[in-house]
């Protein structure tokens, strides 16, 4: 019999669990049903736990107010258990940091690179010493990019106000624009697209969900005015829907492609709605649902002579207008 190869799944001892659960614990307010559900034990096993930190010494504390009772460390509390890592989770950590390089000067990195240096002073004398092999086994290769080093200050505002849930006031210029326009925006989340940062928010304004590319902003104020998200905020599946990052109604959108980069078709994940039908001559059809037909037809027209669209009317209209006016350029 064969042996496993891999790595082996994890195995959480009592000590690993309380120790992460003083973590969790130091981080917010936690009643028992969320400690059981956190740590996937059962509601008695949690009573023992927390019997456990208490009888260790560490200052345990218990909501006095009616309802369910909380349990929480004091804010700031120093006694936790050091985090341990193992060389392939340095590994991912370095991984991702590699994937972000071209976001250098911002405050992102700048804590990531603190993450990790907390990381590895803990780290074992071997595993130190093969710090500079794991540095080395990724190589990114990145499109074109966006330099943000110049949006220092303005993602550190955006940082606190994302975190603290605060409404701020922004300077924002758009690229036909030379004067800027100030919003009040109530900040949702940062949105991380083709190596571009786009902040999503509520703008007083336009009184709708509006983005805002993170270059274009001239300057934020965080304002002491705090808001709460919508029960019924779905971005994520707003932006499922689309194929880009234009708000259009989602069309059915069907295109062929042939033999020859059919491997390519299948071989990735376009779009999260997509299928693939493999024709008799080894072209595949790929079916999506998404709006944003401009940039649809952009990408089609990436493929050159491979891509063929079949659905809907709009989008071959929009790539037989692109190849008119290209080709009239150079006529």
């Amino acid at each position: 019999m064969a042996a496993q190869r891999g790595r082996r799944p994890k195995a959480y001892s009592q000590a690993d669990r309380l120790a992460r659960m003083l973590r969790a614990l130091a981080s917010r307010s936690m009643t028992v049903k969320d400690l059981a559900e956190a740590f996937e034990v059962t509601k008695r096993q949690v009573y023992r736990d927390l019997d456990r930190i208490h009888e260790e010494g560490h200052p345990l504390e218990q909501s006095d107010g009616d309802g369910e009772k909380t349990w929480h460390l004091p804010l700031g509390y120093k006694g936790l258990p050091p985090i341990t890592v193992s060389p392939y989770e340095l590994m991912a950590l370095h991984f991702a940091k590699r994937h972000l390089d071209y976001l250098a000067g911002t405050p992102f990195v700048d804590d990531l690179d603190s993450l990790i240096e907390k990381v590895e002073g803990g780290l074992s004398h071997r595993v130190f010493n093969h710090l500079a092999r794991i540095n080395q086994v990724f190589l990114p290769r990145s499109g074109p990019v966006r330099d943000y080093a110049g949006q220092k200050v303005v993602l550190q505002q955006l940082q606190k106000a994302l975190l603290l849930q605060c409404t701020v006031v922004l300077e924002h210029r758009r690229p036909d624009y030379e004067e800027s326009t100030e919003h009040r925006v109530d900040p949702y989340l940062l949105l991380l697209y083709q190596f571009g940062l786009y902040l999503v928010g509520y703008s007083h304004r336009a009184e709708a969900l509006r983005m805002f590319a993170v270059e274009r902003v001239v300057s934020v104020e965080v304002l002491e005015e705090r808001f709460s998200l919508p029960e019924e905020l779905q971005v994520e599946q707003i932006y499922n829907n689309l194929f880009g990052l234009v708000d259009e109604p989602a069309q059915t959108v069907r295109i062929q492609f042939a033999p020859d980069v059919a491997y390519l078709v299948k071989e990735r994940r376009w779009h999260p709605s997509q299928e693939n039908e493999i024709q008799k001559d080894g072209s595949v059809i790929a079916t999506i649902t998404a709006g944003g037909m401009d940039e649809l037809a952009s990408w089609v027209l990436s493929w050159g002579p491979a891509a063929r669209v079949l659905e809907p009317q709009a989008l071959v209209d929009a790539v037989t207008s692109h190849l008119a006016r290209a080709l009239e350029r150079y006529r």
